[in-house]
């Protein structure tokens, strides 16, 4: 996640600092603008039509009708390897909820939780009122389907930032007081 805000966001109002969602599994921002030609044939293989064309003429992902089925066509149709299945996670996005919720406000409604296949978005019954909204982030596969269906657009995406690998180190038999056998 980057932190400040560059010129070009700036200028397009985007103030939180945020890069644009890509398709699932481009490549890292700065790989992923140097490797896209722009050709569109991930919109065009999109059948939830998610991916639109953004800023300078590169893909992003808009969830406002839809989400992503993960189904790989966008993969598939990339020529120029800027979307690439390699990685197990397709990206590192999660739900994220604004004040304006309507459970939140104890207003019955449980639109997004009955659409969370993956069981991220739960609702606990309070006493006396309306069931509190319940979010599980390592639940939660970034799909977006909880977007659209807001009826107060309460629900945006948000870039996560993913935890680097911890390597341990292990010893090896010629090291003194490290490993013995």
């Amino acid at each position: 996640m980057k932190s400040g805000v560059n010129r070009m966001q700036f200028l397009r109002g985007r103030f939180n600092g945020q890069s644009p969602i890509r398709p699932p599994w481009a490549a890292a921002e700065s790989l992923f603008t140097d490797l896209c030609d722009r050709c569109d044939a991930c919109i065009k293989a999109c059948h939830t039509k998610i991916i639109r064309r953004g800023d300078g003429g590169f893909p992003e992902v808009n969830f406002s009708r839809s989400g992503c089925d993960f189904c790989r066509a966008c993969v598939q149709a990339c020529p120029t390897g800027a979307i690439v299945k390699e990685a197990a996670d397709p990206w590192s996005i999660q739900a994220s909820f604004k004040s304006t919720c309507l459970a939140e406000r104890g207003i019955t409604c449980r639109s997004c939780g009955d659409v969370c296949e993956h069981r991220a978005i739960r609702f606990r019954l309070r006493v006396g009122g309306s069931a509190a909204i319940e979010f599980n982030a390592s639940a939660c596969s970034g799909c977006g389907e909880c977007v659209s269906l807001c009826p107060v657009q309460a629900i945006e995406m948000q870039q996560i930032e993913m935890k680097p690998v911890v390597l341990k180190s292990v010893a090896t038999k010629g090291e003194k007081g490290k490993c013995n056998e």
